[in-house]
């Protein structure tokens, strides 16, 4: 699967797509308005993809890898992330982010990881639309602002792996928290915070997960399927067992395995 494709299953809509500009030459696109080339910077090229789905949405990586320079709140196209993946041999850029980003560099993030909110910032401060900018460029440093912004290579033949996700149980039951838990949409450290689980709060949930090294659950209830992290996943340690040895961020009850473990893909 391509990233392009692979952001469009996660509802994401095509707004610029660089091989269909009228030039005919991949990432030629002149856009002009009242006389003003927006792409002149780049002697008129613009060598990304520009997708939305709405504004302050969570955008997913579409690949795992480390976040790398170039990343900042007020960087070259607003807010912006770049991940360097060296097994692919690509870095990629996600631009006009919200100017509260979701990680940090040096970070290792998975696929599927939100690294920032659709959003319309970018280095003018102009007034534009809600958009994500992505872009794809040789894994490696580029020396060289103009370099940096205006080089990019064709994703559509670019294949990334899918990550087909965590370590899944379909187990049920409940927990009791003995601290705070912060609450995530989905089992990752990197989903947005939806709230918190206090001490003594007792929840019912239906999945069980391993994840960025940490048992996770998912909580059923309170309008929605949410996730929580109830301890660090040890080696040659099962649930149970960290259950039984109060290494769990509290404890178990009610559990019910009959459902065994979830079939990937």
């Amino acid at each position: 699967m391509n990233p392009i494709d692979y952001l469009v299953g996660k509802g994401f809509r095509v707004t610029s797509d660089p091989t269909r500009y009228s030039s005919g030459i991949w990432g030629k696109r002149d856009y002009t308005v009242d006389g003003y080339n927006y792409d002149a910077y780049c002697s008129g090229y613009h060598r990304a993809y520009d997708l939305a789905k709405a504004h302050l949405a969570p955008v997913p990586a579409v690949c795992g890898g480390v976040v790398a320079a170039g990343t900042a709140r007020h960087g070259n196209f607003g807010g912006t992330v770049v991940v360097a993946n060296r097994a692919l041999g690509i870095q990629v850029i996600y631009g006009h982010l919200d100017r509260n980003l979701k990680v940090r560099i040096g970070q290792n993030i998975r696929q599927g990881d939100i690294v920032g909110l659709q959003s319309n910032t970018n280095y003018s401060n102009v007034t534009m639309a809600s958009h994500l900018h992505i872009q794809f460029q040789n894994y490696g440093y580029i020396a060289g602002e103009r370099a940096f912004v205006c080089s990019g290579i064709d994703p559509l033949k670019i294949n990334i792996p899918e990550d087909d996700g965590p370590e899944t149980w379909l187990w049920r039951g409940y927990f009791t928290a003995d601290s705070r838990i912060r609450i995530r949409d989905h089992p990752s450290k990197q989903a947005p915070a939806r709230g918190i689980v206090t001490p003594g709060r007792k929840v019912r949930f239906d999945r069980l997960h391993v994840n960025e090294g940490l048992w996770w659950i998912r909580m059923t209830g309170d309008g929605g399927q949410k996730c929580i992290a109830v301890g660090e996943k040890q080696t040659g340690v099962n649930f149970r067992w960290a259950d039984a040895l109060d290494r769990l961020w509290g404890k178990v009850s009610g559990l019910d395995t009959s459902r065994g473990k979830a079939k990937k893909g």
